[in-house]
């Protein structure tokens, strides 16, 4: 950092959520200044209690969809949230949310670091 920078601190947010609720949380996050994420197909296994078809099998994998959302720090409380709020049903296997601070963002293009690399 050089002399009279303010480090910015930013996050990375991942949550994997029951893939039907994929379109609702874009739709929502969009509308509050978050038009890009990265999304990914996955598939969790071991014993799902909250599958009532899968009940104690272990083999088995539960397609859900993992988004992960790179913000400035004081933006990460309210993305929680949104998450949260839109994917929740109130069942089992809703999803989860996690949050990790991230040392250094780069945008390869043109180098803009923190902050300024997400625009």
């Amino acid at each position: 950092m050089f002399c009279g920078q303010k480090a910015i601190k930013m996050l990375k947010i991942e949550a994997i959520i029951r893939s039907s609720m994929l379109q609702d949380i874009q739709a929502i996050l969009a509308k509050n200044g978050i038009p890009t994420f990265s999304v990914y197909q996955v598939q969790i296994t071991g014993v799902h209690k909250a599958h009532k078809s899968l009940r104690y099998k272990t083999s088995d994998f539960i397609p859900k969809s993992k988004i992960e959302i790179l913000c400035p720090d004081n933006a990460g409380d309210e993305i929680v949230k949104i998450i949260q709020d839109t994917a929740r049903t109130g069942e089992k296997g809703d999803g989860i949310v996690y949050v990790y601070n991230i040392n250094k963002l780069v945008k390869i293009r043109n180098g803009d670091v923190g902050e300024k690399a997400l625009s």
